[in-house]
């Protein structure tokens, strides 16, 4: 393993032995919180100019926690609809901030991807909204899975955003900084 720290090492430049520091920092890593990872990761992007996206455990064991919670969920797994979180660091914009989005796996790509819906957090812009509003954004991502007549869909707003949604927690509630209450009653 050439690299920096090998010059300064006392041993041979010619080792190829693994060096232990570095075995230990690739331990601590591993240990690293994620939220932490994230931040770190989106500050290194930001200065690359690297617009990427990758899988999220934290939101499906968000997505999980409302869906096992809320009742009108059940027929997600029921019907064993899978859906694939992914965290993007695009800054996604239309006429407002896109906080997140949900998609149906057409079915040609399928043959690739092992899921019906993807549900897309942009860490850029949800990095703007606490904890309580994501969760309530999670809710309402998944209100968009529904069966209609001929099979999985995307369900549409009621108007802007669910009436159900607007109705429990406001018009305003994905204004950053909002105080609001936990859906899941703390969990």
């Amino acid at each position: 393993m050439k690299n920096k720290l090998c010059h300064t090492c006392h041993k041979s430049e010619d080792c190829e032995t693994p060096c232990a520091a570095i075995e230990v920092l690739f331990q601590i890593y591993d240990k690293q919180d994620e939220k932490d990872k994230v931040a770190r990761i989106r500050n290194l992007k930001k200065q690359l100019g690297i617009q990427d996206a990758e899988p999220s455990k934290s939101l499906k064991r968000l997505a999980d926690k409302i869906i096992k919670r809320f009742p009108e969920f059940s027929i997600i797994r029921e019907f064993n609809i899978k859906i694939g979180y992914v965290v993007s660091q695009e800054r996604k914009r239309g006429e407002k901030i896109i906080y997140a989005d949900c998609r149906k796996v057409q079915e040609v790509f399928k043959a690739y991807l092992p899921f019906d819906f993807i549900i897309t957090f942009y860490e850029r812009n949800t990095g703007l909204l606490n904890e309580n509003q994501q969760k309530i954004l999670m809710l309402h991502e998944l209100r968009h899975i529904m069966i209609g007549e001929k099979g999985l869909k995307i369900r549409p707003h009621d108007i802007e955003d669910f009436k159900g949604i607007l109705e429990t927690y406001g018009l305003d509630w994905n204004e950053p900084g909002k105080e609001l209450p936990d859906i899941l009653g703390g969990e």
